[in-house]
This record gives C-alpha cells, sequence and structure tokens, in this order.
C-alpha cells in the first residue's frame, strides 16, 4: 500500500502584548488560517523563543506586540525602555540567519528607542513627538477600499487571490515609511492627512481624538510592505486593530499568504 502524504502545518511563533486588542477575535483568526498553527506567547515571556534552538520550532514569527513603552496613568510623557540586550542579539540574529517575519499592525510602535528595528521592519509609528519627529497618527473604524501598489505588485504572492482588492473597516495609520527601503504592496482609499486623522501625542497626554496643535506630511496610503533582507523575508500589515478586520475573509487571507511567503525563505 502506497503512503499517502500528509500536508504538515506550518508552526508559527504570534508575539502579543503591549497593545489592548481583543483577544477572542484575534484568536479566532488565527485558528481559522488554514495549513498554519500559531502559539500566542506575550512579551517578555516570548523573548525565550527567540534564543539558542528555539527558533527550530517556527516557521516564522507573526509579531503583535508593542513593549518598550510604560504609559502612564496622569496622562504624563511615557518611560521608554531599551530591549534586553540578548533579546536585541537573539532577534537580529534570526534576521540575519534568514528567519522570516510579519509584523502586523501596532507592531509598527515596538520598541521606539530601537532604531535597527525599525530599519527591519521599514518604517515607524511614533507615539511621542520630539524637535526632529513628529509624532504620528490614527483614526479607528474607518472603512476603506485597499488595492494592489502597482501592476508589479499585484503578482506577489503575498496578494495572490487579492488582486482586484476589497474592502475592509479598520484602523488607519499616518506613519513614517522607509521607502527607499520597502517595495509597496497595498494602499488605501482613505485620506491621511493632519487634518484627517488624530494625533496620537494627544492621545497619550489625555486629548484622545484631537488633531490640535499637530503637524505632519500626508501620508503615501501604503498600507501594506515587503522589505526583502538579504536572508529573510519581512512583511508589514497595517490592518489589525478590530474584530472587523480579523473576520474579515480577504485580511485573513492576506495573513495567510503573508505567513506563508515569509516562511518559504532559503
Amino acid at each position: 500500500m502506497s503512503e499517502v502524504a500528509v500536508d504538515v502545518p506550518l508552526q508559527i511563533m504570534a508575539v502579543t502584548k503591549g497593545h489592548a486588542y481583543d483577544r477572542n477575535a484575534f484568536g479566532a483568526m488565527l485558528d481559522a488560517l488554514p495549513g498554519i498553527e500559531c502559539t500566542q506567547v506575550e512579551q517578555p515571556a516570548a523573548q525565550v523563543h527567540f534564543k539558542g534552538q528555539e527558533p527550530t520550532r517556527w516557521d516564522a514569527y507573526l509579531m503583535y506586540d508593542m513593549p518598550g513603552f510604560a504609559f502612564k496613568p496622569d496622562h504624563s510623557a511615557p518611560d521608554l525602555f531599551e530591549p534586553p540586550t540578548d533579546f536585541r542579539d537573539d532577534f537580529t540574529s534570526l534576521v540575519d540567519r534568514g528567519h522570516g517575519f510579519v509584523f502586523v499592525h501596532h507592531a509598527l510602535a515596538a520598541w521606539p528607542t530601537w532604531d535597527e528595528y525599525a530599519e527591519v521592519m521599514g518604517g515607524r509609528f511614533r507615539f511621542v513627538r520630539d524637535d526632529e519627529h513628529p509624532d504620528s497618527g490614527y483614526r479607528h473604524a474607518v472603512e476603506q477600499r485597499i488595492v494592489p501598489a502597482s501592476d508589479a505588485a499585484a503578482t506577489h504572492p503575498v496578494l495572490d487571490g487579492l488582486q482586484d482588492g476589497f474592502t475592509i473597516v479598520d484602523e488607519v495609520y499616518l506613519a513614517e515609511t522607509y521607502t527607499a527601503d520597502i517595495t509597496p504592496l497595498l494602499v488605501t482609499d482613505a485620506e491621511l492627512t493632519d487634518s484627517t486623522v488624530w494625533s496620537t501625542w494627544n492621545a497619550v497626554v489625555g486629548k484622545r481624538d484631537t488633531n490640535d496643535g499637530w503637524q505632519h506630511p500626508a501620508g503615501s496610503g501604503v498600507a501594506a510592505w515587503v522589505r526583502e533582507h538579504p536572508r529573510s523575508r519581512i512583511v508589514y500589515l497595517q490592518f489589525g486593530d478590530s474584530p472587523a478586520a480579523f473576520g474579515n475573509p480577504a485580511y485573513r487571507r492576506l495573513l495567510t499568504n503573508a505567513l506563508e511567503w515569509v516562511s518559504a525563505r532559503a
């Protein structure tokens, strides 16, 4: 009797904590991704899964965390802290060795003092305003039409089955992208200006959903991109704030495609 081939699901480490989210809806989405098994671990416990032989268990990492901040109930400026040295070394070693990563939504703000981390992602969402950089912007529950950024992008494996675009209701970001280092995949039709979204710094200091006193260059509309490291495959997906997004079939397809693509590394 001939043996029957059995498809082995991809093993994905999903790293969480640092930003509020609907745990039940997020978990239900991960459980529904075809051909994928996700194990969720919160920061900082997740850091042990980046060291030694542990990464051999994982085909890729799904980063949905936002460490590096200590927000305060009195709305004073948050404390920012550095990543542990061991985790910094383990992470950069994995990227250099060819591990794949999918960064999702608020992960763009993670480790605000670690510039190399932002460079790996291909951008930075800033909660804090300073003399050199404006804080980033946000707006919740925006209905938006998402389409490929170019004809070439439409043929990328991450957009398989999504070449015609899709509609989603989710939070939008007005944030810094490192345009020289990324390949845009998807763009949103949402208007991204400092008069149509809210200042994150204002929210931090207790003036949520306002943009007074804030200036920021208009956004490009790029909502998903790839950044190909010499060995690792990196994807960033800006969507992923709400149960409406988690339950969106097109978003689930996009996340599945992204995890499969970054897992198929050299």
